[in-house]
């Protein structure tokens, strides 16, 4: 057996870069705008979004790119998925704060301008602020051979929401359930361990997968002019779900007179990336959470399991493992929820419950177990 692979030797450390982001937030000065003004800041636990306040409304942003994922789309001309990709990454963030997207401006640097790949790229944008709802509003385009290498994508996404409905965590309570949204696949996390893995595989991106990639959460999105089994290369770009569609429907449901669930019922929403379920211990200083009914991963991180000898702890810190988006509901709205949720996007079941444990995540396989984001 090969030595284990981990995020951390495949080039990324996530504590290394916790410690990062928590000395950058540390060092930054907070605004000079004073509660009541427009642009005030509004503290909201969590971190998926940053929030300011807007007269009756408030105001959510949140920032956020595709990453090394990039690199494998590049690598086989196939930039239809990565519109998606960085689209989701944020309005994804802002439904955790119980904003409504509405808009969404992207940045593309290049060491030298394609008019074939900023067309792709426009595409694929554009189909994902349709699928998000979101008005894409305008964007930047910077050619900067001296210091980037290969294409880089990210954005910002802009939402609302009224003043003082905020989905904060504050209220959660022991006995909160948990509902689960299934992910498309890998998403937008853990991709230089991926491609760690493909390159000690020997697979190629143009092969047929190496498993069968079928299941029930997701369909794969077939490269333009392809047919035949699904490629490597297929599964692993398949793009990330934007969760506009069903969640900030539940949302906007429960602001409404008569609502089948009252506003106060959706406790807390995380969306799980990078880190994986420790993203979970984002949203409440005391409380824990524990995963009793995980959803089935899908085919693709079981092989990246065994050809990297990876860890169920490491599996579960790096990727989503099948699980895209935790809500957090009333035990008495839960099943009403579930079933909801269930009809909009199949597969979305209870996964778990808040617990009174010391604010740790646990699970049904007893080595997951995190006590820090």
């Amino acid at each position: 057996m090969e030595d284990p692979l981990d995020y951390s030797s495949s080039g990324v450390d996530i504590d290394l870069e916790g410690r990062a982001v928590a000395s950058l937030i540390g060092s930054l000065a907070r605004s000079k705008r004073p509660s009541g003004e427009l642009g005030a800041p509004v503290d909201l636990p969590g971190g998926f979004g940053g929030v300011i306040e807007f007269g009756d409304s408030c105001l959510a942003l949140a920032t956020d790119g595709v990453g090394s994922k990039l690199q494998i789309a590049s690598e086989v001309g196939q930039l239809g998925g990565v519109g998606f990709d960085c689209v989701a990454m944020n309005v994804n963030d802002l439904i955790c704060v119980g904003a409504e997207p509405l808009a969404f401006v992207d940045y593309i640097a290049v060491p030298i301008a394609d008019p074939e790949v900023h067309a792709s790229l426009g595409v694929s944008l554009s189909r994902a602020c349709e699928t998000a709802r979101v008005t894409l509003a305008g964007g930047e385009t910077a050619t900067l051979p001296g210091i980037v290498k290969e294409l880089d994508l990210s954005g910002t996404s802009l939402g609302w929401f009224p003043r003082g409905r905020g989905i904060t965590g504050q209220n959660l309570m022991e006995g909160d359930v948990l509902i689960g949204l299934p992910s498309s696949g890998i998403h937008s996390n853990g991709y230089t361990l991926v491609r760690a893995v493909i390159g000690r595989s020997g697979c190629s991106l143009e092969d047929s997968a190496p498993f069968a990639p079928e299941h029930d959460s997701r369909e794969i999105e077939r490269f333009s002019g392809r047919d035949g089994p699904i490629t490597l290369g297929e599964v692993v770009l398949n793009p990330t779900r934007i969760y506009v569609d069903p969640v900030v429907d539940l949302v906007l449901e429960s602001r409404r007179e008569n609502g089948f669930v009252e506003p106060e019922s959706i406790k807390a929403i995380a969306h799980i990336t990078g880190g994986g379920l420790s993203n979970l211990l984002r949203l409440h200083d005391n409380l824990g959470w524990h995963i009793d009914e995980p959803l089935d991963p899908q085919p693709e991180f079981e092989w990246i399991s065994e050809v990297g000898s990876i860890s169920a702890l490491e599996m579960h810190r790096t990727f989503n493992m099948g699980m895209g988006m935790v809500i957090a509901v009333s035990e008495s709205c839960a099943e009403l929820v579930e079933e909801w949720l269930g009809d909009r996007l199949p597969g979305s079941r209870r996964v778990g419950r808040v617990v009174d444990n010391g604010r740790l995540v646990t699970h049904s396989d007893s080595d997951v177990v995190f006590s820090h984001y």
